[in-house]
Formats: structure tokens, sequence, C-alpha cells
């Protein structure tokens, strides 16, 4: 019953299924995206009703890339109460950084979309807002003249591995629920390298930002460098924010509100998730071991050769470092 509820709150009404790979998705003008979507408001984004505004922040990835950690550095520079319960993905994302291709599908505060209207007026009198997204770069996410976006990466392996764990554990949610995470790898892998995942193929993905990357509206950044040396990235958000003033004992503030530990303590206290995973309807949490180099073990030679065909034709001839996709 509670896996049938979830399932209706989780969807837009009225949607066309993706008709390729596996999983439970849906088509939003040829894209495929997980159900939370609708085609709709996809329109809305791109035919005038959503209004961008001087200041707005898009912080964009691929799945499962270090998106909710990249929102929680962003509340903590602005000091947003947000910044307080970084690594709650579905209050942070009601609150302080909303997905603007989510409809409000009418559960307010227990949901995750936003109407127009709400995103319209979002932040109004603030001098900044935050939105986020999982969109290539193209139709609403392109450049505006009044938005800066900052993209997050992360390398394939470890991206796929994590966003298997997210499909593996909401089975509810992607229509995994009656595969077991061994059994169902190599189905998700094989839907992963075709495209047949939510937002489409990975290198494709990444192909439409890094294309940007020298933008002067565009701050590239890696989920490795987060792990490596969040504070430089930090420094590197906030210069390009035009933050760059702010002083040292705020920095070290944020740098702390957003230890990935903490966001991970903060996921893992979350009582309605707590309660779900109890009742093994959520099967994960969602701010899940953050290591690099995690996903080596779990590809097979054949697997791997398929990754580094994919890098040597659409990546490596825009220049993307091989060591930023491929684990050695």
């Amino acid at each position: 019953m509670m896996s049938t509820l979830l399932r209706h709150m989780f969807t837009a009404p009225n949607q066309t299924p993706w008709e390729r790979g596996r999983l439970r998705l849906i088509n939003v003008g040829g894209l495929p995206a997980q159900t939370l979507n609708s085609a709709d408001r996809a329109l809305d984004l791109i035919d005038g009703s959503f209004l961008h505004r001087e200041g707005d922040v898009w912080v964009v990835s691929y799945v499962k890339s270090g998106t909710t950690w990249t929102i929680g550095i962003l509340a903590a520079l602005w000091k947003h109460p947000a910044a307080d319960y970084a690594g709650s993905l579905q209050k942070v994302t009601r609150n302080f950084c909303p997905q603007p291709e989510l409809p409000d599908l009418g559960w307010g505060d227990d949901g995750f979309g936003h109407s127009i209207r709400e995103l319209n007026d979002w932040s109004k009198g603030a001098p900044h807002r935050c939105f986020k997204s999982h969109w290539p770069s193209k139709d609403h996410a392109v450049s505006d003249g009044k938005s800066k976006f900052i993209y997050v990466m992360r390398n394939a392996q470890d991206q796929m591995t994590s966003m298997w764990n997210q499909v593996y554990g909401m089975g509810f949610h992607y229509g995994t629920e009656n595969m077991t995470f061994e059994g169902g790898w190599d189905g998700f892998v094989e839907d992963w390298m075709n495209g047949d995942v939510e937002n489409g193929q990975y290198f494709d993905h990444v192909a439409s930002w890094y294309s940007r990357k020298d933008d002067p509206d565009v701050l590239f950044v890696r989920f490795e460098d987060l792990k490596r040396d969040a504070l430089d990235v930090i420094l590197q958000i906030s210069n390009f924010l035009g933050t760059e003033f702010l002083s040292p004992e705020h920095i070290q503030n944020v740098t702390e509100l957003t230890r990935f530990e903490k966001m991970r303590q903060t996921d893992e206290q979350d009582y309605g998730l707590r309660f779900m995973r109890w009742l093994g309807v959520i099967r994960r949490t969602h701010v899940r071991k953050g290591e690099v180099g995690s996903g080596r073990l779990m590809f097979s030679t054949k697997q791997l050769a398929a990754l580094e065909l994919e890098y040597e034709k659409k990546l490596k001839p825009l220049g993307v470092p091989r060591s930023w996709v491929l684990l050695d």
C-alpha cells in the first residue's frame, strides 16, 4: 500500500511513457525523465511562462554527481537557513532551491514540485534565486543573459554506481522493486549506456555542458575536487557568484555546514525516510558514501571497453581529460 501511495505521489498525470529500457520513465520532448517531471512543464519553461531573473543561479548536473552538496554550499554562502539541513533533498528542494522541471502535484511541502507562479515569485526581493536542474544544456538551460550556471561533473563509473543505488533503492519509483541489487546491475548498465535512463546518456549530457565551460556565465566543478579540497571549490563558487569578500569566519562556517559527513547524517536522521526504510519501501539512503573510486569493482571488462569507446567518441574530441571520466 505504501509503495502504491508513493508511486502516485511521485507521478505527474497524463504523461507518455518512455518506451525503451527497463526503468519506469516518461518521455519529455524526446528525453527520458523520471515521473516527477511533465511534458507540459517543459513547455512552460520555454514559452515565456517561466520568468528568468537577474541573479538566478542554476546548479546543474547529471544525476548523482554532487548536486545536493553544491546546493548546500550556495545556501551557506548566502546564509540561508537551508544550510542547516543541507543533505535533506526534499526539504532543500521545497524551501531553498526548487527544480523547475517538476510541477506542483498537489502535495505541498510533502512533495517536490512548484507551480510556475511559485517559481516566478521565488525569493522575491532577494538578490539571488537558486534553481536545481538535471537538464542537458538546451531548452531553458541555456544562456539567457541573466542566469549563472554551476555544472557539477562526476566520473562515469562512480556516477553510474551511485545512480544504480538510487534506482534500486527507490524501486517503487523506477520500477525496480522486484530486482535484486546484483541481478539488476547489468541491465541498468545497458540502459545507462543507451541513454535509457533519466535525462539521457551521460556522455551526451557532459558534452553539452563541457562545450560551455569557458562561457562567463558557467562554472564547471567536479565532485572529485569537492572531495579532495572542498574549501578550494567553495572559494571558486564564491568568486564566481561575486561573494569573494566574505570573511574567513564565514568561509569556515560554510565548510563546516557542508561537510559530506554532516550532510549524510542529516539524510540518515530524517524520520520520514527512516520510517520508509524500515518499511522496506526505500532500500538506500540518498546521501550515501560519496567516495571516489568506489565504482571500480562493479564493471566487467566488456563494460569498461564500452565506456572507453564512448569517451573516445564523444568527450575526448572536446578536450575532456580521460581522468575526469574514467577511473584507472
